[in-house]
């Protein structure tokens, strides 16, 4: 017969499937914020109040538990999209999920890629799944639009959905999630006809010969784009780039060496001047021209060194501040927190559509990124 103690225990114990989601959303929430080689199995337990070896009773491993973190996420996604009737109803149950599981977007695009190829195929597949419902949804709303460009729309309204999982602002939530259906609903309404305003090209990149330390940066930006910066030693860089250990570390004593002054490559590259538009444009333009370069600019902060890091966050707060500025100045009745989530938003419209899938190779795709981004940044928020 089973002792009081034992069946007290028995009874604060929860069923196996809630622990496992239980382990699972916590486990999101530290990679979202850490990043995978980050976090440990003993940290996650204790967000939970069970040991680490409690963990192994639920996941194998912690590749095990990020698939368990993604699919949860991916959970909240497919219960938005499955009982939407209309592309309205997706965007306001979508914009719901999004603020729910905020990690859902970074788990998909920076730590997925730490998955073995047979946990990775049916997360990716999934979530191409959904994004082909809900581009459905898309295409019903607007029968005007080929495939090609119901594919632009549906992935740029997807990214502003996804931006509080990169770079949320401070709204209560019933007006964040007001903010994100108009503002995607505005995205699925542009006109992509509409072309990019006349004006002056980015500052050019210098046409001098690239020294070997810019030909070592270049391929080591290339492979952290296509493989993640975790995955890629200097041993990997130096046989792309054809060259030996001690001559690389002539240019760059660390790994993370190259990542910094990859980052500090790209601000050195943004726009610094002109009003909305011509923020917008000339940004969409270096982010084509240098897809690899924003690839990583956009994924990779987390494994900058700390004070690289911080040097990123001002640069970066530098980069907001100046497009609210032009923004405001437009739109002067816009108050700092809606300005600053628009442009966030137009950010990773750009970073999305450029960079995720194909459609970087769809001829006219820097106007229609540009046309998409735009409607965010007019987006009536009153």
């Amino acid at each position: 017969m089973r002792s009081t103690g034992s069946t007290g225990r028995e009874r604060t114990r929860k069923p196996a499937d809630e622990r496992r989601r239980e382990l699972a959303e916590a486990a999101a929430a530290h990679f979202h914020r850490l990043g995978f080689h980050g976090v440990s199995l003993a940290d996650v337990a204790a967000g939970v109040g069970v040991t680490a070896p409690a963990v192994y009773r639920h996941y194998r491993n912690k590749n095990a538990l990020l698939d368990g973190a993604i699919t949860t996420g991916l959970d909240h996604v497919d219960a938005a999209l499955s009982d939407a009737r209309s592309l309205a109803e997706a965007l306001d149950r979508l914009a719901e999920a999004a603020l729910r599981r905020r990690d859902v977007w970074v788990l998909l695009q920076r730590e997925m890629r730490h998955l073995d190829d047979d946990e990775r195929a049916p997360a990716l597949a999934r979530f191409r799944a959904l994004a082909a419902a809900f581009a459905g949804h898309v295409a019903a709303a607007r029968p005007d639009l080929d495939d090609g460009r119901v594919q632009v729309l549906s992935t740029a309204a997807f990214a502003v959905l996804a931006s509080p999982s990169t770079h949320p602002v401070p709204l209560a939530h019933e007006r964040y999630r007001d903010a994100l259906v108009r503002a995607s609903a505005a995205v699925c309404a542009a006109d992509l006809e509409i072309s990019a305003p006349p004006g002056p090209v980015p500052r050019p990149v210098p046409a001098t010969e690239p020294g070997r330390g810019d030909q070592l940066l270049d391929t080591a930006i290339g492979l952290f784009h296509r493989h993640g910066y975790a995955a890629v030693s200097v041993d990997d860089i130096g046989a792309a780039a054809g060259m030996a250990g001690p001559s690389i570390y002539h240019h760059f004593p660390t790994k993370s060496g190259m990542l910094v002054a990859a980052y500090r490559r790209a601000h050195s590259r943004l726009p610094d001047a002109g009003d909305i538009d011509t923020l917008l444009r000339d940004y969409t333009a270096l982010a084509a021209a240098e897809r690899e370069l924003f690839g990583v600019y956009a994924t990779e902060d987390i494994n900058l060194p700390a004070d690289a890091r911080r040097e990123n966050d001002a640069a970066v707060r530098t980069d907001v501040a100046r497009w609210s500025a032009a923004l405001q100045e437009r739109r002067p009745g816009l108050d700092g927190v809606h300005t600053a989530l628009l442009v966030h938003a137009a950010h990773q419209i750009v970073h999305d559509v450029v960079r995720v899938g194909r459609l970087h190779t769809r001829p006219g795709i820097t106007a229609e990124t540009v046309a998409a981004a735009r409607a965010v940044l007019d987006t009536d928020l009153t």
